[in-house]
C-alpha cells in the first residue's frame, strides 16, 4: 500500500476538528497509547521509555516543522501521526524484551527489530480495513507514512529504498528526530549517553567513526534542526 504523498497533505484538514478522525480514530489512538505505556509491565516497563520516546519525537518533529515555515495546524497534524510512529514494536512477533537487551543484538535478532517499521504500517492497514473515509483520509497517509518510512535515507540506502526525490519533507524529518532520539538513548553496551552535539555529529557523518548516518540526511534540514537542539542546551 503506497499513498501518493506531499507535503500538502498536513495542511489539507486539522485533527483536533476533524469529523472523519473524531468517529474513526479519537477513540482508538487514547486506547493505543494507553497499550503503550502498560506495553511490558510487570516484564520491564519498556512501554514507558517506548511512550517517552514517540512523545519527544513527536515534539522535535513538530518544532522542527515549525522552523521551516509550515503552519501550526500541519505541526499538529504531523505530531498526532508521529506519536503512533513505533506502534510496530507492540506487533504479536515480539515480546516485550527484544527491546530492553542486555547487550548488542544479535544479527538476527537486528533483522527482526528493523521489521517493526514495516509491520507497524501494516497494522494501520488492517485496522483501516473496511473504514474507507479513513483509509481514503490525508492523516491516514501521513500516518501510514511516517510509521513505515521513519528509517529511510535520502541517499535510497533505507529500509525501503526510497530517496530524497520520493521522501517528502516531513517523512525525512521524521526520520531525522526518530535518528536524534535514538542516538540519545542510553544503550547497555555504552559506557555512557550521548550529549546532543555528539548524536547531533554523528547524524552529519562528521569524524572517522561516525559514518553509520552518511549521506542519510538532507544537510538543510538538519542544519535546522541543529539549531534547534542546541539552542536547547
Amino acid at each position: 500500500m503506497m499513498h501518493d504523498l506531499s507535503d500538502d497533505l498536513l495542511n489539507s484538514y486539522d485533527y483536533r476538528n476533524d469529523e472523519t478522525l473524531t468517529s474513526h480514530l479519537s477513540s482508538y489512538d487514547q486506547n493505543a497509547l494507553k497499550q503503550m505505556m502498560g506495553f511490558g509491565r510487570g516484564v520491564n516497563a519498556f512501554g514507558l521509555r517506548f511512550a517517552a520516546h514517540q512523545n519527544r519525537v513527536a515534539k522535535d518533529g513538530a518544532a522542527l516543522l515549525l522552523a521551516l515555515g509550515y503552519s501550526k495546524i500541519a505541526a499538529h497534524n504531523f505530531r498526532a501521526a508521529m506519536l503512533y510512529h513505533d506502534i510496530g514494536k507492540m506487533h504479536d512477533c515480539y515480546e516485550p524484551q527484544m527491546w530492553t537487551l542486555p547487550t548488542r543484538p544479535t544479527p538476527d535478532q537486528k533483522a527482526l527489530q528493523r521489521k517493526h517499521a514495516a509491520l507497524g504500517a501494516q497494522m494501520w492497514e488492517e485496522f483501516a480495513a473496511g473504514k474507507k473515509e479513513l483509509s481514503a483520509h490525508p492523516h491516514f497517509a501521513v500516518r501510514y507514512a511516517v510509521t513505515k518510512y521513519h528509517h529511510e535515507r535520502i541517499d535510497g540506502a533505507g529500509p525501503q529504498r526510497l530517496d530524497a526525490a520520493t521522501l517528502p519533507v516531513f517523512v525525512q524529518v521524521s526520520c531525522i528526530v526518530d535518528a536524534y532520539d535514538g542516538d540519545r538513548i542510553l544503550r547497555p553496551h555504552q559506557k555512557s549517553r550521548r550529549t546532543p552535539a555528539e548524536a547531533l555529529h554523528r547524524m552529519k557523518g562528521i569524524g572517522k567513526e561516525n559514518k553509520k548516518y552518511d549521506g542519510a540526511f538532507a544537510p538543510d534540514l538538519l542544519k535546522i534542526f541543529t539549531e534547534l537542539k542546541l539552542k536547547d542546551h
